[in-house]
């Protein structure tokens, strides 16, 4: 029989040819990776701290969903009631409280260990590494999780020898109660337990950890993250009937259920390879792991006479007398909540009513109504039980499906506990360690390379000649409105100052080995941070009639620690890229004064001579930059910047004072402290060209360079074109 009672194949066909579905198959791959001691799977060894701040959570989670924290928390050789974690975490009089929020620590050590695996996997470019991390943590929980109840339990049925006292025998009985429905509730408890650490674990992702990580990955995020956001992570079964009645449709359990769920899984792929939709199994399988599919093809319940609508209100009824034709129409109508066979076999309500009878007295009215209103469900109704059927259905089985991948996956790495055989690993090279930044062994502190951003003060001497003039202070003026300000960005960003000079200061941000600080990203952020800062303060010296600072950044890389003369006790620096910066900085007069009536749109400008001689020497001698307000990159600084986060380019029209030309864009997220970014936007342009006595445009030249863009009206406009209105 057509699994399509009432509706002709060729019709349903075109019907359902209009919508377009995406096919999703769960994948995680953590191939290439290096055996551990057993030399088959990779060894994994998690923080000390935060697998001893997860045991004690763990714990802690069980004791209060299980209602036994008095009975468990009863050492060997101490008082009733009192903490098996010591005297400080106890209230005593005599003592001060020294209290633990051990699920702020948890969440707190959770972020950490994530964020220090995303680094290590930036640092080395490959994302396996921080999979490798999650799926540690993952089966480190689920361990965890069961041996600690037992823990628990084991420690509970201990205290109740001891508390084996005939003068305190009513509350022994009540503890011996509460053991016993603790004993009895494992599911229960692990599953409250279970929704406490999936809810911490989706915190964390959401708040911290997927924003960092498309900051440093962007769209190269692999697919295998998606199997690793489920909520059938920690269920001791994926069939446990409280939590598909709770998230999804409660299908049954027992091979004679007509409303098993491989079954309906089996009568779902042949409705969708009868729609034409799929032309065999597998393709309806990835077709059924897309909620969003389920979603496009069922009849919400709302009016809707467009043929989009109408061909839902079809598929939907198709998919009704598909489900009616195999028995299964009545489970799909009766809600998760409600007594599902009771509702719908007459032996089995007879059974109910007398439970309800016998235990509870309550009346059968309203189970009875409750019966008559699943059998009474008219068309309307049962169709949008039917949609939410598929839909549930399309969910549970792409979170299956998920867990399949992942169960396997997990048996192929092992977490090692043994600090035998973690030694035995490290020792041999095969151990992945992920520690949080305060365990990692201190490494030798050599900077692998540096970055320089020097701000140059222009026409400083005319400033302060016209300051003396006004009988003002120019060291105060500077200090007040440059110097002062700019100190106090360093520590945000771990900048430190390497000298000033009478109109400029330089800066350095050190990458040293063991870390990976995001040197050349940081520093972006910095530089216009610091253009930010003397634009507000310029603002204010206009009003007061002071003159304004122009300054000019430039900022230099160079992949090699700097070296230092020693002046005394006086640390300098010598380093290549303390000359690049200087030229970065610069404003050449002649671009200037060119420049001034051109009203350019960006800050940073470069121009090479028309000299038939540039070709045979030094470029830099023929190079004549324009920085006003700007700041300038190279190409070795942007290269950097390009391995620290992730960059998305694009192309739009700017106006040049050549006229209107195509410009590439570059645009990320740069991580200043964990939970914070900044964007940042980059300017691709290329050296024109121009005739040195006039600027006249000749041609454009080979000479690429970059530019920081700072301008914030500018960034805005650019980003609205890019983008649309915020």
């Amino acid at each position: 029989m057509s699994p399509l009672p009432f509706f002709g194949h060729a019709k349903l066909r075109d019907v359902a040819s209009q919508f377009t579905l995406t096919s999703y198959v769960p994948q995680l791959a953590l191939h290439g990776l290096v055996a551990g001691v057993d030399n088959l799977r990779p060894d994994i060894f998690l923080s000390a701290k935060f697998t001893e701040i997860a045991r004690i959570h763990l714990t802690n989670l069980i004791e209060q969903h299980g209602d036994v924290q008095q009975l468990a928390r009863v050492p060997k050789e101490a008082t009733f009631g009192e903490s098996p974690y010591g005297r400080a975490h106890v209230k005593n009089d005599a003592l001060p409280v020294q209290q633990v929020d051990y699920p702020a620590e948890f969440k707190g050590c959770l972020k950490g260990l994530q964020l220090a695996s995303l680094r290590r996997a930036r640092a080395t470019d490959d994302l396996r590494l921080d999979l490798l991390c999650r799926v540690g943590l993952i089966k480190f929980l689920r361990a965890e999780l069961s041996l600690q109840f037992t823990q628990v339990l084991e420690r509970c049925k201990e205290n109740l020898k001891k508390r084996d006292d005939r003068r305190l025998e009513l509350q022994q009985m009540v503890l011996r109660d509460r053991f016993l429905h603790f004993q009895v509730n494992k599911r229960q408890v692990l599953r409250s337990v279970s929704e406490d650490v999936l809810a911490t674990l989706t915190e964390v992702e959401r708040e911290t950890i997927a924003s960092t990580r498309h900051s440093l990955f962007g769209e190269r995020e692999a697919a295998g993250y998606e199997v690793l956001t489920n909520r059938l992570l920690f269920p001791d079964s994926i069939m446990d009937p409280v939590l598909l009645a709770t998230h999804y449709a409660l299908f049954g359990n027992f091979d004679r259920d007509p409303d098993l769920i491989h079954k309906v899984v089996v009568i779902a792929k042949s409705f969708l390879k009868d729609l034409g939709l799929a032309t065999n199994d597998t393709e309806a399988e990835a077709l059924l792991n897309v909620p969003e599919n389920a979603k496009m093809l069922m009849f919400t319940g709302l009016a809707d006479a467009s043929p989009r609508g109408k061909a839902q209100r079809a598929i939907t009824t198709a998919w009704m007398e598909t489900l009616e034709e195999a028995g299964v129409m009545d489970y799909a109508v009766v809600s998760p909540q409600q007594l599902k066979c009771a509702l719908i076999q007459k032996n089995e309500l007879r059974k109910v009513e007398e439970i309800l009878e016998t235990h509870d007295g309550r009346p059968r009215e309203k189970l009875q109504a409750a019966v008559q209103r699943v059998r009474s469900a008219g068309k309307p109704e049962r169709m949008r039980y039917a949609a939410r059927y598929f839909i549930d259905l399309s969910r549970l089985r792409r979170d299956m499906r998920k867990m399949d991948v992942l169960e396997r996956v997990l048996e192929s790495v092992n977490v090692v506990n043994n600090e035998r055989l973690r030694e035995l690993s490290e020792i041999n090279g095969t151990l992945y360690a992920f520690l949080l930044p305060e365990e990692d062994k201190p490494a030798e502190q050599r900077v692998n390379d540096h970055v320089v951003v020097k701000a140059d003060i222009r026409d400083s001497t005319f400033l302060t000649r016209s300051l003396l003039e006004r009988g003002l202070n120019p060291a105060s003026f500077f200090s007040l409105n440059f110097f002062e300000p700019v100190n106090k960005l360093l520590p945000k960003y771990g900048a430190e100052k390497v000298f000033i000079e009478g109109d400029a200061v330089i800066l350095t941000i050190m990458d040293s080995a063991g870390e990976h600080g995001f040197g050349v990203a940081r520093t972006c952020v910095l530089a216009r941070e610091i253009l930010n800062v003397v634009r507000a303060y310029n603002n204010a010296s206009t009003e007061s009639g002071l003159p304004p600072l122009e300054i000019g950044i430039g900022v230099a890389y160079q992949n090699s620690p700097p070296l230092y003369l020693m002046d005394g006790a006086h640390r300098i620096m010598i380093s290549e890229a303390l000359n690049l910066s200087d030229r970065l900085s610069a404003c050449h007069k002649r671009a200037r004064r060119y420049m001034k009536d051109s009203h350019p749109v960006f800050n940073v400008f470069v121009f090479q001579t028309a000299d038939e001689e540039a070709a045979a020497g030094a470029l830099e001698d023929f190079l004549l930059n324009y920085n006003v307000g700007g700041i300038h990159l190279p190409g070795a600084a942007f290269e950097k910047l390009r391995s620290e986060i992730s960059l998305e380019d694009f192309q739009m029209e700017i106006q040049t004072p050549w006229g209107s030309e195509s410009a590439r864009f570059y645009r990320g997220l740069v991580p200043v402290s964990p939970g914070v970014f900044h964007p940042v936007l980059i300017r691709e342009g290329r050296a024109a060209q121009v005739e040195v006595r006039d600027f006249k445009f000749v041609r454009w030249a080979d000479h690429i360079y970059y530019e920081v863009c700072a301008n914030a009206e500018l960034i805005a406009k650019i980003e609205s074109q890019r983008y649309g209105p915020a």
